[in-house]
């Protein structure tokens, strides 16, 4: 049976899972629709069960296709860690991986799942590069990274993709702002205020709630998130960030929950990367994302 079923065919049924259509699924891992659907009725074929069923919403897995694509999960992360250490030959080799990420203001949980990477695994030495695209790289030797972990929806080229958490949207203001003594916010109220963001975080900002909401006026520096976050605290402009970062607003300034019709602003993160980059520590870290913050 082994011969007859193609790795890409057991990656492909993961992502219909974690996509719940054939269509999205297909434009995610650059393979035409009709060919997708064919290959997942051949490895229905093959294992003898079937693994989706097909309604007016996409497809879901049914209870045998749960447990088959589940068991599928913990046997391509063991063959993603064995492949690993064929490549390195030793284990404990000191390994580099660059990640890089187009974040909103600051990192959101990115930057904590980066850093109990480092903590689970010293022996990959992790670099961050920050930037509007940065767009993963093909093979060692490149100028790009490794992978992204970005929140912008539109997957670069023939990226693959791992979707991960949903990050909550809240406001900063200045301490004497007359929203300050609000706990929550809503968009409607910041229609009037200056918004400030860094390099590249405008397109962002459009691609999570452009389509929903009209953006206030919008100021970009090219600066650090925490010179930004000063200039808010100074009163010359508010911000937006993750929630989980309300404990890096500066003095002068406060962190408020942020609305949309009563209802919290959710961004999703995605990790990217390309399946022909040949970087050993690649696999051990999309490996330790999909285990630990897979969504």
């Amino acid at each position: 049976m082994r011969s007859s079923i193609q790795l890409a065919t057991l990656n492909y049924a993961l992502v219909v899972a974690e996509e719940g259509s054939f269509l999205r699924a297909s434009a995610r891992a650059g393979i035409d629709h009709s060919a997708l659907s064919r290959r997942i009725r051949d490895l229905e074929y093959a294992i003898g069960t079937k693994i989706f069923h097909r309604h007016a919403r996409g497809v879901g897995p049914t209870p045998a296709g749960e447990r088959f694509l589940d068991r599928l999960r913990s046997v391509l992360l063991e063959l993603d860690n064995t492949l690993t250490l064929a490549r390195t030959g030793i284990k404990d080799e000191q390994q580099r991986l660059s990640i890089g990420s187009n974040g909103m203001i600051l990192a959101g949980r990115a930057l904590d799942a980066i850093i109990e990477f480092g903590k689970c695994h010293p022996n990959v030495t992790v670099s961050l590069i920050e930037g509007l695209h940065p767009e993963p790289r093909a093979a060692l030797g490149g100028t790009e990274v490794d992978v992204t972990v970005t929140s912008s929806s539109q997957s670069i080229g023939r990226a693959f993709e791992l979707r991960l958490w949903k990050d909550t949207l809240a406001v900063v203001v200045a301490s004497n702002h007359p929203l300050a003594g609000c706990p929550v916010i809503e968009w409607s109220e910041i229609g009037q205020e200056t918004l400030l963001v860094r390099r590249g975080e405008a397109f962002l900002l459009a691609d999570t709630v452009g389509n929903r909401v009209q953006l206030p006026a919008i100021v970009e520096h090219h600066v650090s998130a925490g010179i930004l976050l000063r200039l808010v605290g100074n009163g010359l402009g508010i911000a937006l960030i993750h929630d989980g970062d309300a404990n890096g607003v500066p003095e002068g300034a406060v962190c408020r929950k942020l609305r949309i019709g009563g209802k919290p602003i959710q961004v999703r993160n995605f990790a990217r990367w390309r399946a022909d980059n040949a970087n050993p520590a690649l696999p051990i870290f999309i490996a330790f994302l999909r285990d630990r913050y897979s969504s």
